[in-house]
């Protein structure tokens, strides 16, 4: 089986830690392994061409009309370079917290800017995510930072959630 860990402590460093994580392997970095996921996201905080992802080995070739990037592993990495789920990447960078994995240290999306970014989305696993991130760690949602990044009412939404799952 593929190690994510490993894999994105390697892009971390291949980008100069100019690189935050986000969606399902931000989830996993926040509560753990509660579902699988195959790929990982991420944000760069500025654009890489392709040119310099083929140099650290990473292959890219077109799939179902779309740029797909591939470790050496296999593993498709999604990369995104302007919001997630309408939050800019500036302040997906200015809240990132560390997280040590045991392949080491990488910068993941803060919990409340994915819990708005998945509960924009609004596919079914991204609801999953957020009922699973509020039952688990609820409790340490810092509201001032929800306020910031979410409308009231995404907000109101969201406390909903939590004393829903948080019990």
């Amino acid at each position: 089986m593929v190690n994510l860990d490993r894999i994105a402590v390697r892009v971390a460093h291949d980008f100069k830690g100019r690189v935050v994580f986000v969606g399902a392997f931000a989830v996993v970095c926040h509560i753990g392994r509660y579902r699988q996921t195959r790929d990982i996201g991420l944000v760069l905080a500025s654009p890489v061409t392709d040119e310099e992802f083929e140099e650290f080995g990473y292959q890219i070739f077109p799939e179902g009309g779309k740029k797909v990037i591939r470790s050496r592993e296999e593993v498709k990495i999604d990369v995104f370079t302007r919001d997630i789920g309408g939050i800019p990447v500036a302040t997906i960078f200015e809240t990132a917290v560390e997280k040590q994995l045991e392949a080491g240290r990488v910068r993941i999306i803060c919990l409340e800017a994915l819990l708005i970014a998945k509960m924009r989305a609004a596919r079914p696993q991204d609801i999953a995510d957020v009922q699973e991130l509020c039952r688990r760690r609820g409790k340490s949602i810092r509201w001032n930072m929800v306020k910031s990044l979410a409308t009231e009412t995404e907000a109101a939404e969201l406390k909903n959630v939590v004393l829903a799952f948080s019990g």
